[in-house]
């Protein structure tokens, strides 16, 4: 006589157990591939939004930009050596010999400082340069952002009546000193107008339309078809080997001028952003002190960002 047996022998309850635990760890595997990815995406996602969206907003500035023709400079760049004028907590930080190679959209130390006038949606004086700061004083880690000031031509005026009385060119005038000192509306430090974060590199090049009919390519490579390049730009107008040091100043449409006195007529703006590993990994860099592997991180995560802006017509103020 047989007897049934109900259960399962204990090789068969292994053999069940293994499975399942290797169908768990398959499962398990995914999800955490999947979060990884999302976590990915999820940045990719805000760096690009921030990146397109900042383009945008200079876009903008300098589609509305307000020239005059005289000697008053307002259009203005500065390639900036160091970190002077700027909000920049917790000392230098990044390889002070690193960021002046414009063949490699290395545009600053601290990135270049761009200031225009604009005429929408008022007249107002814009700068842009980058700065390394905390969202809130004392609270978080400091971070390189690409930060835009404002100054209204109320604020402007107000902040400029002896100039209004002894010379009414100077209120328009980058080379006035309301403009150049620390406490200057152009360098101010309102956290509340940075356009993105994490931005390790900020700036331009300049061109003109070539008029001249025989030589219509005079940059070469460095610059489109029908433009010539002006800054940074050697006395040939070819793209200058290096950027330290240099500045433009415009305050002419003259096409007989000196190119470093012109206004543009084409803008390209770069801009680099880290992803957060990348951001992460320079913090963790400056606060060992060792910036060995700035640049090569920098190159390996981060995505250049760069847009052609036509710029906006001439004033009559």
């Amino acid at each position: 006589m047989r007897v049934s047996r109900n259960g399962f022998t204990l090789i068969e309850l292994m053999a069940a157990l293994g499975v399942t635990a290797v169908i768990g760890y398959f499962f398990i595997s995914i999800g955490r591939d999947f979060v990884i990815a999302w976590d990915h995406v999820g940045d990719s996602v805000a760096r690009e939004t921030e990146g397109r969206g900042a383009l945008d907003t200079i876009a903008r500035d300098f589609e509305s930009a307000f020239f005059r023709e005289g000697d008053d400079v307002m259009f203005a760049v500065d390639v900036l050596n160091d970190n002077s004028g700027a909000k920049w907590e917790g000392g230098t930080k990044r390889p002070i010999a690193d960021g002046f190679d414009p063949s490699l959209h290395q545009y600053g130390w601290a990135g270049s400082w761009v200031r225009m006038f604009t005429a929408a949606p008022s007249f107002n004086a814009v700068g842009y340069r980058i700065i390394r700061t905390t969202i809130k004083d004392g609270v978080g880690e400091a971070r390189y952002m690409l930060y835009r000031n404002v100054a209204s031509m109320k604020a402007t005026v107000l902040e400029a009546e002896a100039a209004l009385i002894d010379a009414s060119s100077d209120v328009f005038d980058f080379e006035s000193g309301m403009y150049l000192g620390a406490s200057g509306y152009i360098v101010g430090t309102d956290r509340g107008n940075i356009l993105a974060i994490n931005v390790v590199d900020f700036g331009v090049r300049l061109y003109v339309y070539e008029t001249d009919p025989v030589n219509q390519d005079p940059s070469g490579d460095d610059a489109p078809d029908g433009l010539r390049l002006i800054f940074p730009a050697d006395e040939s107008s070819a793209l200058e080997s290096s950027v330290e040091s240099l500045f433009h100043r415009g305050s002419t449409f003259l096409e007989a001028a000196d190119d470093e006195d012109r206004y543009p007529d084409v803008v390209e703006v770069f801009l680099r952003v880290l992803n957060q590993d990348g951001a992460d990994e320079i913090l963790e860099m400056e606060e060992a002190g060792d910036d060995s592997l700035w640049v090569e991180t920098v190159e390996k995560k981060s995505r250049l960002y760069r847009r052609y802006i036509r710029v906006g017509g001439k004033g009559g103020l």
